[in-house]
């Protein structure tokens, strides 16, 4: 997965996400920016998770919904939780950019990028495995 993370003009963090993955770049800059609270829960969260300690993990933002599992993680515009009777037959809904989903590991390594790019500093688990993958793959952006 692909991203890229710059400043706008007032120097407020955005995140740049490829067609398909749109819902997680638009997550970051308007749920996440650099809530050092919310980026220590979700670090939290992850670890419980692969420790299988818990089964998943949501959190409800005011546009968009996270939700992480074991496997992967799950970001969804609240404007998608509408009922089908709401559209006449000649109207389609597009969602295009207001859901992505990817797995866990790649979410946790996204999270991580993001963290290095606000100052956040980096769990020391995270740290660890994060010099593991680098090392065991070299070619892949840390």
């Amino acid at each position: 997965m692909d991203y890229e993370f710059t400043k706008d003009f007032v120097g407020s963090y955005v995140a740049h996400f490829p067609m398909g993955h749109e819902a997680l770049g638009s997550w970051l800059t308007t749920e996440l920016g650099g809530d050092q609270e919310r980026i220590q829960k979700l670090y939290t969260a992850i670890t419980e998770l692969q420790q299988q300690q818990s089964w998943d993990y949501q959190l409800d933002g005011a546009e968009y919904r996270l939700q992480l599992t074991r496997d992967e993680a799950v970001v969804q515009a609240h404007t998608l939780f509408y009922s089908d009777d709401e559209l006449t037959d000649n109207m389609d809904y597009y969602d295009s950019e207001s859901f992505a989903q990817c797995g866990l590991d790649d979410f946790k390594a996204m999270l991580t990028d993001w963290s290095r790019f606000v100052g956040y500093p980096i769990p020391e688990t995270t740290s660890k495995q994060d010099a593991a993958r680098t090392e065991s793959n070299p070619d892949q952006p840390s």
